[in-house]
């Protein structure tokens, strides 16, 4: 299959720049959805170097001509790769300076990686949206798989930096059974950033 490194949904364009990821989420779509995502095919045999995402991105600017948004986000996440994808905001920053950028992570790359990466990206980046998906550390471990200690906590760290760095900071949540969404609301109104339900995707949809 061909593998699609930038894809369009609605009036974004999506920038999947890596299949690798510090956390197995036991409701990823990823796995379930066997890498296609509505469409396209987002599985990776090998991550794209900085000339093949400006490539494939300059490509579809050309076509799509009233793309609002442009998102790092595929099926892995995307911080894993700060330096490439910091070269690829300042291209975006240099040729088309009116579309907002934006970076959906799980907030855990700092953690990995050992460094501050939304001070990387100081002044770069419109909207850090960051993905909790639970409302305590408890939940989180019965969630998710990491090898990374204190995961929910390390998270919260990580959003608060990005207050620091970046204009915008969203925490998302999905609505899943285990999973207090007014808790999390509440942890994001309690950080002063703003907060958004995402859909519980189940089923694979090609829309």
């Amino acid at each position: 299959m061909k593998k699609n490194i930038v894809y369009k949904y609605k009036d974004n364009l999506y920038l999947n720049i890596t299949n690798r990821c510090p956390v197995k989420c036991v409701y990823c779509i990823k796995y379930r959805w066997k890498s296609r995502f509505r469409g396209y095919y987002l599985g990776l045999n090998k991550e794209p170097r900085f000339e093949e995402v400006i490539k494939e991105l300059n490509k579809k600017l050309k076509i799509y001509c009233n793309i609002k948004e442009i998102v790092f986000c595929g099926y892995g996440e995307p911080l894993l790769r700060w330096e490439i994808l910091k070269k690829v905001t300042l291209w975006i920053k240099k040729n088309y300076p009116e579309i907002k950028i934006r970076i959906n992570t799980n907030g855990l790359a700092s953690a990995y990686k050992k460094i501050n990466i939304p001070k990387k990206l100081e002044g770069l980046i419109d909207t850090i949206s960051v993905s909790l998906n639970a409302h305590n550390q408890k939940v989180y471990n019965t969630l998710h798989k990491t090898k990374i200690k204190s995961p929910f906590n390390k998270i919260i760290n990580f959003i608060k930096q990005a207050k620091k760095y970046s204009s915008k900071v969203v925490i998302t949540t999905i609505l899943h059974p285990k999973i207090d969404v007014d808790k999390v609301k509440k942890i994001a109104e309690k950080l002063k950033v703003e907060f958004r339900q995402r859909e519980y995707l189940t089923d694979y949809e090609n829309k």
